[in-house]
């Protein structure tokens, strides 16, 4: 197998090994059980740590184009009542859009 492939499927394979034991014990849980509630707040945690890496790390979008698209993703985020999805896709065709229009 070639390098780095291999910790990648680890990786991957976990990942969807944690899924499913979620999953499974979800079905059987409350949605107002703490663990529940420990679970979105983990995820919510994941996401917050992936989009400060991919607004302060090095990347193919200067800095100044992902602060754009970040700053219409929290807009959007808020103006349509919190909601994740819509921010997210809006801010990644902000980036795009800046970004074609700084080259």
């Amino acid at each position: 197998m070639t390098e780095g492939w291999g910790p990648l499927l680890v990786a991957a394979l976990a990942t969807l090994l944690l899924r499913a034991t979620g999953l499974i014990l979800a079905w059987r849980l409350p949605a107002t059980h703490p663990a529940i509630a420990w679970a979105a707040a983990v995820s919510e945690a994941a996401l917050s740590a992936w989009v400060v890496l991919a607004l302060v790390s090095p990347g193919a979008f200067p800095v100044a184009v992902r602060l754009t698209g970040a700053g219409v993703a929290l807009g959007t985020f808020f103006l349509t009542g919190r909601r994740l999805l819509p921010g997210m896709a809006t801010g990644l065709a902000a980036i795009w859009v800046a970004d074609w229009l700084l080259r």
